[in-house]
């Protein structure tokens, strides 16, 4: 039988797939027609494949979650699964090189450092709210214009003649730059005097970063309501874009200080064990961003009815100083923190001070306390009339 030649491209396909262009080419059988047996037996066995390829599915997906699961708990920068999870509910203890225990973990232990960071926070937040408000009465006493002292707000007469844009200006920015000033006298000098005293250390380091939020948070939040700080800009009438520039610059800031005050919140500790890398964000978070956060709520919950826009806005863009903290999870600790191993107690002097100090904020300002201050000096020649 005569062999057709086969085309060139024929030729040159086969030669790169290594086979014969001239073999004739086989011929394929007719393929049997399935019965209805045969496709019932190739959809069981189909069935069965997907039910087995699912069965798997499932099982990677728990293993995968699983995996995901512990490598939660185990992960040094997760405070909400060391509270659960960590060193603070196990059964290690913290001892020292002769085996005396040092600290002993514990959610009472962690409960105890929370409601100590608490009661600093709220006495800090009272002294810093007060002075604000003490140092803009002293100031608007200057210009002869009255003032009233509530628990929410410090209440002037908006219709006085004696008012006027100088003064507004002076009068509204003197609290803010008071604020600024004592903040790096709490923040700075107090803080450093008090080094071998962790829990005047936290007070002082509270009231230092409430003293900043009073002025760079209470910048956006006066920016934000035209209250307060922003009766400035309002009044020296900075446009839109200059408003958005510094309170921009203010949010910078605010985050800048946070950050930065990771290292004194770990000299605040009252154990080093506290503030080792494994615990270092379960010691962020129960030393300063709950007690923060209970902190507002209670502050908020003291001034119902009266909970006034420009104060809540104060504390809420003051949390970013919080929040920063964590970003520097890894932050040096102090030398002197290395061989502090004092015990946990509640601190009940502050715990009783602290509630003292609340109740009368609130009560004893409930009806307000009215400043008339008057600053004369009268000067006449001795011997004549008076």
């Amino acid at each position: 039988m005569r062999v057709k030649k086969p085309s060139a491209f024929k030729i040159f396909w086969y030669g790169l797939l290594g086979k014969n262009p001239y073999a004739p080419t086989p011929v394929s059988k007719p393929s049997k027609p399935l019965s209805l047996s045969d496709i019932v037996k190739n959809y069981e066995s189909y069935r069965k494949d997907v039910r087995k390829y699912k069965a798997q599915k499932r099982i990677q997906k728990m293993q995968e979650k699983a995996r995901r699961e512990k490598e939660r708990r185990s992960d040094v920068t997760n405070p909400f699964y060391q509270l659960l999870f960590s060193n603070e509910i196990s059964k290690r203890v913290a001892v020292d090189k002769d085996g005396v225990v040092v600290y002993q973990p514990s959610i009472g232990n962690s409960v105890i450092h929370i409601f100590n960071s608490l009661v600093s926070f709220l006495t800090a937040y009272i002294l810093v709210w007060f002075l604000y408000q003490l140092v803009v009465l002293i100031t608007a006493s200057f210009y002869e214009i009255d003032s009233i002292l509530f628990y929410y707000k410090l209440d002037f007469n908006d219709h006085s003649k004696l008012w006027d844009i100088l003064n507004i200006i002076i009068i509204t920015i003197s609290g803010p730059i008071n604020s600024l000033i004592m903040g790096f006298v709490f923040y700075n000098y107090l803080f450093i005097k008090a080094k071998s005293y962790p829990r005047l250390q936290l007070f002082y380091l509270w009231s230092g970063l409430l003293f900043f939020g009073h002025f760079f948070a209470a910048f956006i939040a006066g920016v934000i309501t035209n209250k307060g700080f922003g009766f400035v800009p309002l009044w020296l009438y900075w446009s839109d874009f200059t408003k958005f520039f510094f309170a921009l610059i203010s949010l910078v800031v605010l985050g800048l200080i946070g950050y930065y005050s990771a290292s004194r919140f770990l000299s605040t500790t009252n154990n080093s064990f506290r503030i080792q890398r494994s615990n270092r964000a379960l010691f962020y978070f129960t030393q300063a961003l709950l007690p923060f956060l209970l902190g507002f709520l209670i502050i908020s919950l003291l001034k119902i009815p009266n909970n006034f826009a420009y104060d809540s806005l104060i504390l809420t863009f003051s949390v970013i100083m919080v929040v920063a903290v964590f970003f520097n999870i890894n932050a040096p600790a102090l030398p002197q923190l290395q061989n502090r191993k004092y015990g946990n107690t509640l601190n009940w002097v502050l715990v009783l001070l602290t509630g003292l100090i609340l109740y009368s904020y609130r009560f004893y300002l409930e009806e307000g306390l009215h400043f008339v201050i008057r600053l004369s000096v009268h000067i006449t020649r001795a011997g004549g009339e008076m």
